[in-house]
């Protein structure tokens, strides 16, 4: 289970060894998304999501 803070948002993530990173959030995937400028009705593409970190950042930040 990864405890995450990106910004304003608290994220709960499970994961497993056989995906990238798995004890946490990596150093360039956190970079990237406090520097990413994701807004309501934005489409985001997550391709090859692991446990889905920027999927479920992205999905809080646009309309459902």
């Amino acid at each position: 289970m990864i405890h995450a803070s990106i910004g304003a948002v608290a994220l709960r993530l499970e994961t497993t060894e056989a995906l990238f990173s798995p004890r946490g959030v990596d150093a360039g995937t956190l970079a990237m998304l406090s520097r990413a400028v994701i807004e309501p009705g934005d489409k985001v593409l997550d391709l090859g999501c692991g446990y889905g970190c920027v999927g479920i950042y992205a999905a809080m930040h646009t309309a459902p």
